[in-house]
Parts: C-alpha cells; structure tokens; sequence
C-alpha cells in the first residue's frame, strides 16, 4: 500500500520542502518537551499511575505535557472518548490536587493549585523545562516516555510560536553532547556521533549516522545536506550503534528530526523576517513563512512551510571578497488525511536547494583571507517525498512508511597542484559530481504498555543508487581529462524486532535484533577500463538493555548493541582496485537519568566500543580518494548533561564529553607511534547555557548566554596528513521578547571574533603541499521579527 502511495505520489507532484529553525526556536537538550500537533482522536486510557496515563495522553494526543520536577504518583481516573485534549486531562487530574495551563493547541503544563502564576512566561529562547518523564521519544520507532528509555539520547525541542533565522546541524552540534561535525561549509560537513569517526574526507562510504526525516531514512553516502528546522518540534539524536532498529549505517547514532504534520482543527501561520551581518565580511537576511490550512475540518488538513535565506560570506580570495556566501531556498508539503477514528494517511514533499559560491579555507592561521585562485563552489540539493500509513489493528499500532530521497551533490575545486599527477601543467579544475536515489520502504506493528509487554515488529526493504563522476578541465584551453565514474546499486531486506518485559515494578529487559541481508553491485569505470564487483552479507544485529528505576527520581540501565557497514568497491583506484570488506561495531553502555522536585536533572554516560575493519575514505597521492579497510579501532568515553532551574525565572545547563578514540590494529603500512586517535574526534568538549527570563513594560522577554569549548583532535592518521586542530572557544549572548503575536529576537554568535582553526583541511588536491586552515566563522549579529495568527 505504501508503494502504491508513493508511486501515485511521484508520478503527479513536484515537491519543495526543507526543515528550518528559527534563531529563537527553543533548544533545550535532553529536557525540553516535544508539541508535535496532531489532529485530534479518540481517547483510550486506562485508570492508573499519574505519570503512565499522561504519557499515553501524550502520545495519542501528539501534544507536550509538561510538569517542572517529578509528577507524584496519584491514580488518575480513566479517560475514553472523542473529547478535546484539555477535557481528557482536566479529568486526569481531578483530585490530584494539580490544575494546567494551555501554552499552545498542543503544549500543556501542569502545576499545582497553589503556584498557579498570574503571569506566564512564554518559551521564547528555551522551552520550559520539564522532567524526562514528561518527554516522549519517537526515534526508537515507537513512543516511549525518555525517563524508562534505556538508550543515550538528546532531544532538542523547539517552541511553536518563535521565528527568526533557520538553524542547521551545527547549531545543533553545538547544544548536543556527543554530535560531531565536520567544517568544509554547509552542504560539505559529515556528522559523527560518540567518536565514530572513519575519515574526514568525503568518499562513498556509508556514512555511519542515519539522518531521518519523521519515519523515513533521508541519507546514504553522502555529506550532510543540513536541512534546515523551519517549522520543527524537535531533533532527537541517538546515540551509539542502532543496527537493530535502523539497519546498515546507523554505527554511531540516529539524527532524527521530528516535523509538525498538519493541524485539522483550526487555521494558522506564521511568518518571520530577518537581516544579519558578519564581522568584516558581508550582510544575509531569512524569510520564513507557515500555513495550516484544514480543508475538512478534523478530517483533512494541509501544512506548507516555504524559506529563502542568504548566508552571509567572510573569505576573501584575491579581489573575490566574502565569496563563501550560501543561498538555502526550500519548502515543505504536509497533507494528512483521517479515515475514521484511528487511521490517518499522511503524504509529505521536502526540498532544499543549497548553494555556496566558494570555499572557507585559508592557508595563514588567524587570518580569513587567501592568495587568489579559482573559486570553488557547491551545491547540495535535496528533495524528498513520503507516505506514511497508521491506524490500529487490534491493540496494537500499525504503520507503513514509503520514501523516496533524491540527493545531489556537485563541487568545483582547484587541482592544480596536482595537475602533474594527470599529465597536465597550469591551471586545473576538478568537477565532481554526486547523485544518490534512495527507496526506503517499512512496515511496522507495535504495542506501548507503560505497566507491561511493550514490543515492535518491523519488516524493512532499502535500496540506494549511488552515481559519482569527475571531469578535470585545464585552462584556459578548456580541454577536458576524463576523471574516474562509479556507480552503486545497494539493496537490504530485514526484519526486525524489540520487546520491553518487565522483571517488577522496578526492573525492566529489553532486547532487540535485526536479521538482514545486503546485495551490492559496484562498478568502476575509468580509462584504465572497467572493474565490477559484487557482495552480499546475511547477518544479526542483537541489542540487550536491563534498567533499574530505582524510584520516582533515578533510572539506571546498561546496554549491548552492535551494527554493520556492508562492503564495496574503492572508487578512486581504476581497473586494479579492490574491495573492502563490512565493519562491525559493538557497543556497551551504561546510564543514569535523575530528576528532582526542585528542578535539578541529570543524565549521564559511559560507553565502551569496539570497532573492527573500520571502513575509511584516504587520500592518494593524486588528491582523489579512495577507500580501505584501516583496521581496528577502540572508542572509550563517558558524558554527562545537567540542568538547574534556579528559580521561576533563572536556569542553568552545561555538559560535556570526554573521549578516546583509538586505532589500536591498522591493517595498513602505518606507523602510528604514540598518537593513535581516530580522525575529527575532540577528545573534550564542554558547554553552558545560562538564561534570564522577565516582563517590561508588558513584552516577556529572556536574556541568556552560551558558551562551547572544543578541545584538541587530528584531521587524520595517514602520512603526511597528521595536522593538528581544535582547542578553540566560542561564545554567544541572545535577548528575545514576545507579547501576543509579536516575535523579536537579537542574536551574536562568536562574541569575541575568534579565528581560530576548526577544520584542518579545504582542498584534497592541495592537503600535502601546504597547510590548509578553516577558521571559525566571524562575529555575527542577527535580528528577526515574526508574527504568528
């Protein structure tokens, strides 16, 4: 049925859509609460635990319920019918001694009849923090409450009524322990995520974070196409491997973003504008706009979300000034339909289109200027477009999900300095040119019992084509040098399950595993001639997790989970190139969740894991690359995320990671001596956020501060390569103000204009005969303004 929806889908709409954040979204790591604003259905909860029963509100509403501490343990009375949210939950809490206040159509907090405040604050920077009890996960593939999930993840949740300028996945980077990038530019970076790091450069190996967009994979082998979190309720990142739910790919984690589907009982908008500019460099600005239109009221709905921005440049290459300015334009089409009282079908388009005029890296630390040479542009185009399916079947929840992704990839860069290693003298340019097709099609049953069994059962079937051909150009005779053509066709079939047993009241098992089987077909075209290979790997990825809710405050669990990256055939290396075989990676973890009453939560990890035949994109000496099997590798490292709510109007967060990444067997002609880390991975980050809310003269408003250190890393372990990066600071101070509809948010990021080096690297042809630089991006002052109806 999916299929069929999506065929219908494909063969009569052409979709625009993206994923944006505003500048004063809210982010909140690990306790921030998700409003997902689904139309409204029939209610079915049993008598029982406050906590449980408001969970299953939670989800079946597709609201946030929030609650500052831990919500106590009082027997709510059973709630069933077609009745509107507030109605359900004004009975949940008869005689609990609690009341609630409506933020939103879809966020609620709960307080206590004696504190009731006679003046609201409103997220406007941060979301009001909630217990990880109040929080529902929906990344694990079904809805689970954060405080009994026995996994390391961050949520990150934006408010509804903010706007201000798209955020991408380095702001989220920066809020989220764990989440590394990359810095070749917007469009270029590849995400890491607990150390699993393979290379630094961008090759067509998978990569090993699952991108995903609501219930469909969204990325195979290529960069990160940053999509932009417009019109968002929320990232969840998960963090170590997740082969037993997502498959193939996800070694490191899921990075997860959570739209908002179409409201179908009321019209609504929104739209924003903003200007900014870099310090010494050039001038942007953003639009954004929103429509919830229901066409059928509580039966059809349409939700559209269109953005322009402009990015503005800072590098300077000869008389080229600010030429790594970026123009991101995008949009998205939501359509849900409700068949009856438990089934809906949503159909979704996304697109982004993504280009950058230049490059950002220099050759002089400190500096963000470069002798003149040829420009390198790229883009990075995205388009998307899905079907899901769900409804009830007995007791239990059904789901299809079909998607399909079209991503495009095409960069120019300068390559003469490797123009001897062709043949050629002078000036060369080398064009590349990256397409990929991905299918992902799921179906999935599963049943969520907060008291007992929980369990899923899923069925998979992906298939990704990836294309990738380069053309080298000399000047000014513009004759062209054929480069090397790839392609890949790969296919996986699985079926896949978990279940949640309760042991007691206290204690809980989970496990999990994937059966799978990949095919890959890889060809190699190149004036050399024509190599072809073909693979296939039928395995088990199993995951095993016990957890300990030791009381109403503290959850304690530890986790054993692997996954797999299939082989293929090294791009870069002609008719005499090889294979390289699947990695593995294993993962044992342990976790601690506490919530107090007085506004005090902790997470905190440990993580051990081991990485063998790690696949890993390398330079040739000719500046292309290609990809080997590096060896074996151990990852050890433990973070933690805290936050205070000092008082009704001042609250604190800081977090941080410490970690070791080693490659402790190469299987290559290496010599690692006594550094043995593994590619981009910071051995140290930290970060604090401390925030201010307060009313004058009738506006709310929230004043607040962020700070980040990344500490010292390698941009890689081959000969010649080993450069330095890291140990940098940055800091940013925002003040924001709402009153009725009326949005208005002032941002500066790198407060204090650090240069300092983030990314050792910019040019693969150019890497070995000189030092390359990527300093951070300028100071930068933003202002937006946005209404909402």
């Amino acid at each position: 049925m999916g299929l069929l929806l999506l065929a219908t889908l494909r063969g009569s709409w052409t979709l625009r859509s993206p994923i944006g954040v505003a500048a004063c979204c809210s982010l909140a790591l690990g306790l921030s609460q998700p409003a997902t604003g689904q139309a409204r259905t029939s209610i079915d909860i049993p008598a029982g635990p406050l906590p449980a029963s408001i969970a299953l509100l939670s989800r079946q509403r597709g609201v946030s319920i929030g609650f500052e501490g831990r919500l106590p343990t009082f027997r709510a009375r059973s709630v069933r019918g077609d009745m509107p949210t507030a109605q359900a939950l004004a009975t949940m809490l008869a005689g609990s001694g609690l009341d609630f206040e409506q933020l939103s159509p879809t966020i609620f907090r709960i307080v206590r009849r004696k504190s009731l405040a006679p003046t609201r604050h409103p997220a406007i920077a941060s979301p009001t923090p909630v217990a990880p009890a109040d929080i529902v996960v929906t990344g694990n593939k079904r809805s689970q409450s954060l405080a009994t999930l026995p996994l390391g993840v961050s949520v990150l949740s934006f408010a509804s009524d903010t706007a201000g300028a798209a955020l991408g996945s380095a702001a989220i980077a920066s809020r989220a322990e764990g989440l590394t990038l990359t810095n070749l530019g917007s469009g270029r970076n590849r995400q890491f995520i607990r150390g699993v790091a393979d290379s630094p450069f961008n090759g067509n190996t998978q990569s090993t974070v699952s991108i995903q967009v609501d219930d469909a994979r969204v990325t195979y082998n290529m960069p990160d196409p940053d999509l932009r979190l417009v019109d968002v309720a929320r990232v969840e990142i998960l963090k170590g491997p997740q082969g037993p739910l997502y498959g193939s790919g996800a070694l490191g984690g899921v990075y997860h973003i959570v739209t908002r589907p179409p409201d179908l009982t009321g019209i609504g908008g929104s739209a924003s504008a903003g200007v900014s500019s870099v310090a010494a460099g050039g001038q942007g600005g953003t639009l954004e706009a929103m429509m919830n239109l229901p066409l059928v009221t509580d039966r059809l709905g349409v939700r559209m979300v269109a953005y322009h921005m402009r990015e503005p440049g800072w590098i300077d290459s000869g008389a080229r000034r600010d030429g790594n300015g970026a123009r991101i334009s995008g949009g998205r089409i939501a359509v849900r339909a409700r068949l009856g009282r438990q089934w809906t079908i949503d159909l979704g388009g996304w697109s982004q289109f993504l280009n950058v005029g230049d490059s950002q890296y220099v050759y002089a630390p400190g500096t963000r200027k470069r002798a003149d040479m040829i420009a390198e542009p790229h883009d990075n185009d995205f388009m998307m477009a899905s079907a899901v399916v769900r409804g009830r079947i007995g007791d239990a929840d059904f789901l299809s999900s079909t998607s399909w992704v079209g991503h495009e990839v095409t960069s120019r860069l300068d390559a003469s300095a490797s123009a001897p290693a062709f043949g050629r003298t002078g000036a060369l340019i080398h064009d590349d040119r990256r397409q990929n097709r991905l299918l992902d099609q799921e179906l999935r049953l599963s049943r969520t019992n907060p008291q007992g069994l929980s369990w899923l059962f899923g069925l998979s079937f992906i298939q990704s084509q990836n294309q990738s051909a380069g053309l080298f150009t000399t000047a000014p005779a513009q004759a062209a040098v054929p480069g090397l053509e790839s392609r890949q066709t790969v296919r996986e079939g699985a079926a896949f399950a978990e279940a949640t047993v309760p042991l007691s009241s206290r204690i809980s098992v989970t496990a999990g595993a994937r059966l799978f089987a990949t095919w890959s077909e890889n060809e190699n075209l190149s004036s050399d001639g024509t190599t072809e290979s073909a693979t296939r790997k039928i395995g088990l990825s199993p995951s095993l997790a016990v957890s300990w809710r030791r009381n109403e405050q503290d959850f304690v669990y530890v986790r054993y989970a692997g996954a797999l990256r299939p082989g293929g055939l090294s791009s870069a290396a002609g008719a005499t190139s090889a294979a390289y075989h699947a990695d593995e990676l294993q993962t044992a973890e342990a976790g601690l969740r506490h919530a107090a009453t007085g506004g005090f939560t902790l997470d905190a990890n440990a993580y051990v894991t081991r990485w063998q035949h790690v696949q890993s994109d390398h330079l040739l000496d000719n500046g292309l690359v290609a990809t080997r099997n590096a060896g074996d590798a151990h990852i050890y490292g433990v973070e933690m995320t805290a936050r205070w709510r000092l008082s009704s109007r001042w609250s604190v967060a800081v977090g941080g990671t410490a970690q070791r990444a080693l490659l402790t067997k190469p299987v290559f002609d290496l010599t690692l001596g006594d550094d043995r880390r593994l590619p981009v991975v910071p051995e140290l980050t930290w970060r604090m956020e401390v925030s201010h809310i307060f009313n004058m003269s009738g506006w709310n408003g929230e004043v607040g501060a962020n700070g980040n250190y990344i500490g010292s890393s390698r941009l890689s372990f081959d000969p010649g390569l080993d450069r330095a990066m890291g140990d940098y600071a940055l800091a940013s101070v925002f003040l924001a103000f709402n009153r009725d509809r009326w949005r208005v948010r002032a941002n500066i990021d790198n407060l204090f204009d650090s240069a300092h080096d983030t990314f050792a690297f910019g040019n693969p042809f150019s890497i070995r005969t000189r030092p390359q630089y990527t300093p951070a991006s300028p100071r930068e002052v933003r202002l937006s303004v946005g209404m909402q109806w």
